[in-house]
């Protein structure tokens, strides 16, 4: 049982920009990628069907071009500087990610002895086109993020995320951390969260 554990996202959190829609804009369809997110917005099909339709289009030979995109792509500020503060405090940090297993490993390995875990979406290349698994995929995400908080034992859950699938994390954490479209959300319905640009204003805000 921990005291505290601190969950953070990966795509737009840990990384600066949102790698899982920036690796299907260079290797979807133009025109399908468009017409699956308008029947997303509109509600006809889910975020986690969409995902699906979408990869199951990429040929598998295409992995190369989104792993060199996603190392293209820097780490927000701090990020280390964040663990360290974690290891002070005896917390542990947790990555949850509806992103895929390939690049998050790739670009987490630097640090992975210092993660308490690491949870995304395996990502089959076996055949001629790419297809999503994922052990967590529930209500229309393809991962339910608080299906893998589940696994673990604390008295208190801090998270950090900027999106919508991050919302029911947010919603049973006892702390919140939120930038872009996840804050608007809160923000929106005058649910209390913490903003923050980069990892150091998280450090900071844990220091005082």
């Amino acid at each position: 049982m921990y005291d505290t554990i601190l969950f953070l996202d990966f795509d737009g959190t840990i990384t600066s920009e949102e790698t899982l829609e920036g690796s299907m804009r260079r290797t979807i369809d133009p025109d399908l990628y468009k017409e699956k997110q308008k029947e997303m917005f509109e509600g006809k099909i889910t975020l986690a069907e969409a995902l699906h339709m979408g990869f199951e289009t990429i040929p598998s030979e295409k992995l190369p071009i989104i792993l060199d995109y996603v190392r293209s792509v820097p780490i927000r500020p701090g990020f280390s500087e964040l663990l360290d503060e974690m290891e002070r405090q005896g917390i542990p940090v947790v990555v949850i990610s509806g992103g895929l297993k390939p690049t998050i490993d790739e670009k987490l390995a630097p640090y992975r002895d210092r993660l308490l875990g690491v949870h995304s979406v395996e990502l089959d290349v076996q055949g001629p086109t790419m297809r999503l698994i994922s052990d967590y995929e529930e209500k229309g995400d393809l991962l339910q993020k608080t299906l893998v908080m589940e696994q673990y034992e604390y008295k208190k859950a801090y998270c950090a995320g900027d999106s919508f699938t991050d919302i029911q994390m947010a919603l049973i954490s006892d702390k919140v951390f939120a930038r872009d479209r996840l804050a608007k959300y809160l923000e929106d319905r005058s649910l209390p969260f913490i903003p923050w640009e980069d990892f150091f204003d998280i450090r900071d805000y844990l220091k005082r």
